[in-house]
Formats: structure tokens, sequence, C-alpha cells
């Protein structure tokens, strides 16, 4: 009945506004009040499928991905079925082995990060890859190094760098003893040069070590961006927030800037601009006023004075992200950024590393946040399509005449951990998505949880 009277009353509304047109002379199909129904609702799953079906169509669109099958004639469905699902990384299924810790680590200073997946990487018995030239630009504890040289009896030059003088003085004995022990290394004729240079320089480093080498190009190089444990350890060098020390935080002992001259000197905007963009750090704005008030206090001078401030501002956030730990974490990261100049380094440094492969030369590179992470996945994709910087211009190398090469890539049968790839004129990246340390490794060593590693192929 009351929904009968409401239907009455709205067919006298409508009436009395188009009194200038009887409401017998509107047509059955314009209006029914008979069957006024809402539209119904779309279900969830429904709408979850509309939008997968959108992400499949954008995704295949894309002319640079391929899906690795292990053969030139890959099924489009399959293939179709595999960008549906993409994930954000690749989480390594290689099976972990303990023993690599306990053969190529050093509990006392640094274990190797992924050392299973680097090697296959470089694996000649899994793919046509030959490595007869390599180049550590990251020696640390050497353990990657070790591992490389005794896999690969082929293997004619060596070049390690490091700008740390522990880390290298460290590397190079054991690089040495390892040498000189015939029953752990069969690489007789093996020439190992270990330079105490940045990785920035790798074209001057190549060129000292052997011209030849550097014009036909290496091999393989390594990047590991992530610091070893014996210099987060050592309270003397600034880097740990849990042992108090000088706030030095430079890589180089010969840098001239410090972590204390940037708490203490430098004007408070440049301050909270690095607390922000290098330690992505959202309470940046209050830190930066406590610092330029703590400096009429006497201001930094050891990493105590700087965590016992920090602990002051998130005295009263608790837990979660913004638990004092975490914020102390980030300010270090940002401060050690800084003082090294670490993210344009590694963006210039990537390029130089590109340019001293030879064809088909791997480049691999391991990086522990976000920021490096983002840079080595951009400047990957600049690198393939010839795109190259100069200060802050963007060049392409078309436009001075240089003709795109193209060419079909297909990783051999048994690089399994090549999942899908993304292939440009100039090269071709191998890890589309990054890849992670397996489960089983995090377990062993925590280090690793957030380390991804991205490689690329010149060609």
């Amino acid at each position: 009945m009351a929904r009968a009277a409401v239907s009455a009353s709205l067919i006298k509304l409508f009436s009395l506004k188009l009194s200038s047109q009887p409401l017998s002379s509107i047509p059955a199909t314009t209006i029914s009040f008979s069957t006024f129904h809402a539209p119904p609702k779309k279900k969830k799953q429904e709408k979850r499928r509309e939008s997968e079906n959108k992400k499949t169509t954008s995704s295949s669109s894309s002319p640079s991905i391929v899906v690795a099958s292990g053969s030139a004639s890959s099924d489009s469905k399959s293939k179709s079925s595999a960008l549906k699902f993409v994930k954000r990384r690749t989480r390594s299924d290689k099976e972990f082995d303990e023993d690599y810790i306990k053969k190529y680590g050093d509990e006392e200073s640094h274990v190797p990060v992924m050392l299973g997946e680097v090697l296959d990487v470089f694996d000649s018995s899994s793919s046509s890859f030959q490595l007869r030239s390599f180049v550590d630009c990251t020696l640390g504890a050497a353990g990657h190094s070790c591992a490389i040289i005794q896999a690969h009896p082929e293997l004619q030059k060596y070049v390690g760098l490091d700008v740390d003088p522990v880390a290298h003085e460290k590397a190079k004995s054991r690089i040495n003893n390892l040498l000189n022990s015939k029953s752990a290394c069969s690489n007789i004729d093996l020439k190992a040069h270990m330079l105490l240079r940045n990785f920035r320089e790798i074209k001057q480093a190549i060129g000292q070590v052997e011209e030849n080498l550097l014009l036909s190009g290496v091999d393989g190089i390594l990047m590991d961006l992530g610091m070893s444990s014996m210099q987060v350890d050592d309270p003397r060098r600034g880097f740990s927030m849990l042992n108090n020390g000088p706030l030095d935080m430079r890589m180089d002992p010969k840098g001239i800037l410090k972590a204390e001259d940037i708490l203490n000197s430098w004007p408070p905007t440049e301050v909270g601009r690095i607390l922000q963009e290098y330690g992505e750090e959202s309470n940046w704005y209050s830190l930066q006023n406590k610092i330029v008030k703590a400096r009429l206090d006497g201001g930094f001078h050891t990493t105590g004075d700087l965590v016992d401030l920090i602990r002051g501002t998130t005295s009263r956030m608790k837990g979660g992200r913004q638990g004092w730990i975490k914020t102390a974490a980030r300010v270090f990261q940002a401060l050690r950024i800084a003082v090294n100049d670490e993210l344009k380094t590694l963006e210039n440094s990537l390029y130089s590393c590109f340019d001293c492969l030879g064809p088909g030369g791997r480049l691999a590179v391991i990086s522990f946040h976000s920021l490096e992470d983002r840079i080595v996945k951009q400047t990957f994709l600049n690198i393939i399509n010839n795109i190259h910087r100069k200060g802050d211009t963007v060049i392409k190398e078309a436009e001075f005449g240089a003709e795109p090469r193209e060419f079909n890539y297909y990783p051999a049968e048994k690089e399994v951990w090549i999942k899908q790839v993304v292939k440009g004129s100039a090269g071709v990246i191998l890890t589309k998505r990054p890849i992670t340390a397996s489960t089983e490794e995090e377990k062993l060593n925590s280090r690793c949880r957030s380390a991804k590693l991205r490689v690329i192929q010149k060609m």
C-alpha cells in the first residue's frame, strides 16, 4: 500500500511539471514506474576480474618484455599468463647451501650476500657465457671474489677494487692466499690485481691493469653496494648507531667531508633535504630543527650525541615505522649517502661499468635500499635504450647517428633464474624484477633481507 501511494505521488508531481505535455503522451519506454529498480551492483569477483584483464592488456602491449621459456618458441598463452601475475620481485628459489657461508664467509667481518645467485649469473656451464675476465667493484672481505675465482678455472684476468684501505688489505691477503694454495685454486695462469680505488674510476683502473682489456671489454662485473660488517661493527668508523664513536662515516679516509661537518655547519635547509631525500624520513622537519638548536649547546661530535637527540625527538612515538631505532637508521643512512656522494657516484659508475663490458658481458648489482635499487633499475633501462647523461642533460646516441641494433635474446635452458627479460637496442636486462634472497638465507643472515639483485647483459 505504501509503495502504491509513493508511486501515485510521483506520478502526480511529474504530471504537474509536464503540464504542457500530458502524461499519456509520454512513451512507455521513457518512464516506467512499475519496473523502477536500482541497477544491480557488480560483485567483487567481477570487478577483480575486470581489473586483472585491464592489467593483462596493458602489460601485453609492451614490446620490450620477454618471458623466458628456455627455448626460442614460447607459447603465447603461458606468456600472457606469466605477465598477468607479475610480481614486484622474484624470490630466489635456489637451494641455500650453508657451506657457502662456512667456506667463503668470515664471521668476524662479513658474510657474502646471495652468493649462490651471483655464481649462477656468471655460470659458464649453464650458458654460452664465458668468464675469462672479471672485475669486483666492491671487494669487501672478498667472499664473492674467492668463490668466483674457484668456480672459474678459465678465468685469466681478475681486478678487485675497494676505496676502504682496511677492506682492501684484508681482501688482498685473502685472495693471494687462495691463489698460492694449489689445492684450493687451479687458476695457475690467473693474473690478479687488487687496487685501492673507488669503482667510479673503473675505466682508469682497468686501463692501468691492461689497456687491451679496456678495449676488448670485460666478461663480468659485480657491484655489491652493501656495507661490510667490519665497517659497521668498528665504532671508529662512525657507521654504527649502537656503538659510540666519532661522527665520521667516510668510506675513503682521504675524503674531506665528515658527518660531523654536515650536522654542525650545513645550512638547515640542506640538512632537512638530505634527511627527506636520502633518509626518506617523514619526521625530517622536526629533526632538522632539533639539530640546528643543538648546535647552540655545543653541537655533535659522537654518534652517541646524535642517537640521544633522535631518541629524545621520537620518545613519544612507539613502535612501527616511528620507533627511534628505525628513525636512527634512516638518519645514519642519509648522512652516509651525503658524506660519500653515493647516489650520484652509483649512477655514473653504472654507465662506466657497462661501457667496460665486452659483447655478451654481464653486470650484476646488489642493492640494499630503495634509493639504490631505483637508480639501478632506471639506469639499466636508460642503458639498453642508448640513453646517457652528461651532467643534467639526457643524451640519446641515436641523435648522433648511432644505429640501434636489433636482436632476439633467449636464455639458455639451464639458466632457470632468468624469469623475464627486458631487451633494448644496446643490451638486455636479465632481471625484469629484482631477485631477492631465499627464505633460508634470510633466516641465517638477517642483513640480506633488503638485498636486491639486478643483472644486465651487453649485446
